[in-house]
């Protein structure tokens, strides 16, 4: 089997995600970040890692899923909210409706990282309208901060292998 490992990354925590899965993976493999050119004709399953952006993914893993025509995808990221939040939830699901209808998200995962650092310190007004920095909100960034951790690394590689199995290949 090939498999391709794509990520991007604001702050670190993609990129270490996306390791920890090729790490985990057999076989022939590759790791790309995204925005670089790559042609994914010949990968028997293909590996997408985001970082959580307006309830969706980032822009250049938008592009890379929307183009990703007759493949099998896994779909992975990482956010500043819960992994069992419905916040996280909507970024997973938003990120594989951008998948063409030719191809098959096999399954997603979602950790939580730390948020880059213009959500926690001097933020604009609009900002603090739209999300106001709640005793909660300031507790979940704090909590943020420890991840990915060496759990979250594991729960990755297993479900990248669950991902393989998935893919028959």
């Amino acid at each position: 089997m090939k498999t391709l490992v794509l990520w991007s990354s604001r702050t670190g925590n993609t990129k270490a995600v996306a390791q920890a899965i090729y790490d985990a993976l057999p076989g022939d493999k590759e790791i790309v970040e995204e925005g670089r050119e790559k042609d994914t004709a010949g990968y028997d399953l293909v590996f997408v890692g985001f970082w959580g952006f307006r309830r969706g993914a980032d822009m250049a893993a938008r592009r890379i899923l929307s183009s990703l025509h007759n493949h099998k995808v896994a779909i992975y990221g990482t956010a500043g909210t819960y992994p069992d939040s419905p916040a996280a939830r909507d970024y997973l699901a938003n990120a594989a409706a951008l998948l063409p209808k030719d191809s098959t998200c096999l399954g997603t995962f979602i950790c939580q990282g730390r948020v880059h650092s213009f959500h926690i310190g001097k933020r604009s007004e609009h900002a603090e309208k739209v999300h106001p920095m709640t005793p909660e909100r300031l507790a979940r960034l704090r909590e943020a901060e420890k991840h990915p951790n060496e759990e979250d690394f594991q729960k990755a590689a297993a479900w990248a292998l669950e991902m393989v199995e998935k893919a028959g290949c």
